[in-house]
């Protein structure tokens, strides 16, 4: 479920996706997204973009500890650029995965 923080004279919404896969071939999510206008940084599974037109921001990482590895596709802010990313993200890792599970933290 979103969750709403109360920042000042405005609300910032925060949204989370983990999107789990074998990740047996790498996948340059940075370079899907690298001529994208919002594009801030980037490299591989790692990804910042800002919205030129609002105070929306979303990160790409790649997770990795002892029990699992999955991908967090995060945002904060209102507006169309993270569900833009969000489907990037599980297009770019489905043209490398027969499986993909995605939890909507």
């Amino acid at each position: 479920m979103a969750q709403l923080f109360s920042l000042g004279d405005f609300t910032r919404m925060k949204r989370e996706t983990h999107i789990i896969s074998y990740f047996s071939l790498p996948t340059d999510l940075a370079g899907e997204m690298r001529d994208w206008p919002e594009f801030v940084s980037g490299q591989d599974y790692s990804v910042d973009l800002k919205s030129s037109d609002s105070s929306e921001t979303v990160s790409v990482r790649f997770v990795e500890d002892s029990e699992e590895r999955f991908v967090s596709v995060s945002g904060t802010g209102t507006g169309l650029l993270f569900d833009r990313v969000l489907g990037r993200v599980v297009y770019a890792l489905a043209a490398h995965s027969d499986n993909l599970m995605i939890d909507r933290i």
